[in-house]
Parts: structure tokens; C-alpha cells; sequence
């Protein structure tokens, strides 16, 4: 979390700066009226009034306009007199008025400036529980994940001993032991996907005809999912890519469909400015809003605690961005829900 600024620091600051500011207009505005009292404007306005009225004497004719400028000449005297007497005054008023504006600035800078200190502590905060509450869901989900097998398989051990000492059949021996053997098929199932979001390594990229991997692919996974069509678009685009890695990409996007509700899942490659993509269109069930602009964070997951973890996406678009592509959810509602695979450019 960030500190709070001091606010005796604050107010150091502000008062530093004030009184740097106060002297330098002290020093502005004693120059100027300085210049404007020196004896030599004031002997020179003298002469002039003096050559005023010798050329009235010498020039009668034009008497009236060298009146006029005597007159204005002496009022510019009267001026300087005045501020001569009031100089100090006039200073002081000044330099009052500016440093009342700048303080007023100052303060209202520093007013500004805490209230966005604030605003971004509280916007921390946020952030800081939110993530807690995202962490505490993980754990959560990992306790459950780890304490279902761990408390059945305890208790199949423990039904197990009873059989053994009450010279049970073979048979309730096997079920007994075959029982303990799921729970802990259980455990390794949810250590294999831990150690597969930990062990993405990086693609081994080779230039592939897309179209035979995805038509592959339908036939190898056709009865993988029970009730879930596999269809193929029948296009072909040559990109670089590691077969494997994009096989367990689809692998995933087929599971979350299948998952979803699906019936159909179509793969179609589509070639647009020089970029190749494979949309993967199922008609699931779609994405829940609330949870698109997170679908591809870890442990986020439409799924019950202990029906998955929530990572089959978050490994999949980490495949795609290394291979200098990506993975994005295109669109989803009610209808389905379509995934575009985007392939990089790059030359193998």
C-alpha cells in the first residue's frame, strides 16, 4: 500500500514555496517602480514643462496645444509624486494580493493532490481484496480437490482392514482395494493437471498443413466425447506449428464444449489479410457473462468444485501466444460459443 504523504511535509513545501514566491515579486515589483520614480523621468517631464512655455511665449498662435501638453505633463508628475509618497503602500498591497493568489492555488493543489492519493489507495485496496478473494477461492477449490480422494481413500483403507479381519471374500477385497485405487486416481488426475499448467514448455514449430491436422484430429477424437459431433470445414492453410501442442489445445476447447452442453463442435480454418485462424463453433450452453472477461485466468471455471480446475484454457492460450498467435473468445450466448485459434506469421 502506499504511505500518505506527510502533511507537516505538505505544508513545508508550500511554505517554501510561498516565500521564494514572495520575494521574488518583492524584487519584480520594487524594479518596476523603482523605474518609474528615477530623478531622470522627473527632471526630464521638468524640461518639457519648461519648453512648453517658452514656446507659448515664442508661438502664440499654437498657445492653446502647448497648454494642453504642460497640463498633461504636470499630471504625470502628479502621478509619480503620488506614487512616490504611497510606494511602500502600493508594495505591500501588491505583493499581498499575489501571495494571497498563489496560496489559494497552492492550497487548492494540495487539496487536488491528496484527494487522488485517495482515490488511488482506495483503488488499491480494491485490487488487494480482490485478489485475496481470488486466492482464497483457489484455495478453496485446491483443499476440496485434495481432501475429497484423500477422505474417501482413508476411509475405502479403513473398510478395507475391517474385511481383512472379518476374512471377507476375495471379491469384496477387490472392490474394496479398487475403490482406494480410484480416490488415488483421483489425486494423480489433479496433480497431472498442476504439473501441465507448471510444465508448458515451448513449441517446436514446424511448417504444417492445418487442414490434415484438424481432419486428424475429428477422426482420432471422433468417440472421445459422447454425443459431440465433430465436424471439419474441409479448408486448408500451411502454418507453423507444433502438432502436439495444438492437439491439446483443441483437446481442451472440445472438453469445455462438450462440458457446455454441445452437440456439435466445428472446426473451420479461415484465411483473412495474410492471417490464418481455426474457429472452434460449438452450440453449448455459452460462457455466463460475468465470467467472459476472466476465461482465461487460472482456476476460473463454470464447473463444481471437484469437477475441474479451471485451467484447460489458461494452458491453451499460453500454447497459442508462443507460438506467436493467440487465443480469443470471438463471441458467446445461449446459441454457443465460438473460439478463434490465430496463428503467428513468423517463419518456422
Amino acid at each position: 500500500m502506499r504511505r500518505a504523504p506527510s502533511l507537516l511535509a505538505v505544508l513545508i513545501t508550500i511554505a517554501a514555496a510561498t516565500l521564494l514566491f514572495w520575494i521574488f515579486l518583492h524584487e519584480v515589483s520594487s524594479m518596476w517602480l523603482d523605474v518609474a520614480l528615477r530623478p531622470e523621468v522627473r527632471q526630464s517631464l521638468e524640461r518639457s514643462m519648461e519648453d512648453q512655455r517658452t514656446l507659448r511665449r515664442l508661438d502664440p498662435q499654437r498657445r492653446a496645444g502647448y497648454r494642453q501638453r504642460f497640463d498633461e505633463n504636470q499630471k504625470l508628475l502628479n502621478r509619480i509624486e503620488v506614487i512616490r509618497m504611497s510606494r511602500e503602500a502600493m508594495l505591500r498591497r501588491f505583493e499581498l494580493s499575489l501571495l494571497a493568489l498563489f496560496v489559494v492555488a497552492a492550497t487548492s493543489a494540495s487539496v487536488m493532490l491528496w484527494f487522488r492519493y485517495r482515490r488511488a489507495q482506495e483503488r488499491e485496496r480494491r485490487e488487494y481484496l480482490e485478489r485475496m478473494g481470488s486466492l482464497q477461492e483457489t484455495a478453496r477449490r485446491h483443499a476440496h480437490e485434495i481432501k475429497g480422494p484423500l477422505t474417501a481413500a482413508r476411509l475405502e483403507l479403513e473398510r478395507y482392514a475391517d474385511l481383512v479381519r472379518g476374512n471377507a471374500s476375495e471379491s469384496e477385497l477387490a472392490h474394496a482395494a479398487e475403490s482406494v485405487s480410484e480416490e488415488l486416481e483421483r489425486l494423480a488426475r489433479y496433480t497431472r493437471e498442476f504439473s501441465s499448467f507448471a510444465g508448458v514448455g515451448k513449441p517446436a514449430l514446424r511448417r504444417e498443413s492445418l487442414g490434415e491436422i484438424v481432419e486428424q484430429f475429428c477422426v482420432t477424437f471422433t468417440n472421445a466425447w459422447p454425443g459431440v459431433e465433430l465436424r471439419d470445414g474441409g479448408l486448408d492453410a500451411i502454418v507453423c506449428v507444433d502438432r502436439d501442442m495444438l492437439r491439446q489445445v483443441l483437446v481442451n476447447l472440445c472438453s469445455n464444449a462438450a462440458g457446455a452442453g454441445a452437440k456439435t463442435v466445428a472446426l473451420t480454418i479461415v484465411k483473412n489479410s495474410g492471417r490464418v485462424t481455426l474457429d472452434v463453433r460449438d452450440n453449448g450452453t455459452g460462457v455466463p457473462e460475468h465470467l467472459r472477461p476472466r476465461i482465461f485466468d487460472p482456476y476460473v471455471t463454470t464447473r463444481k468444485i471437484g469437477e475441474g480446475m479451471g485451467l484447460g484454457l489458461s494452458i491453451a492460450r499460453k500454447v497459442m501466444l508462443d507460438h506467436g498467435g493467440d487465443l480469443q473468445l470471438a463471441e458467446s450466448s445461449s446459441a454457443g460459443t465460438t473460439f478463434q485459434v490465430t496463428f503467428g506469421g513468423e517463419a518456422c
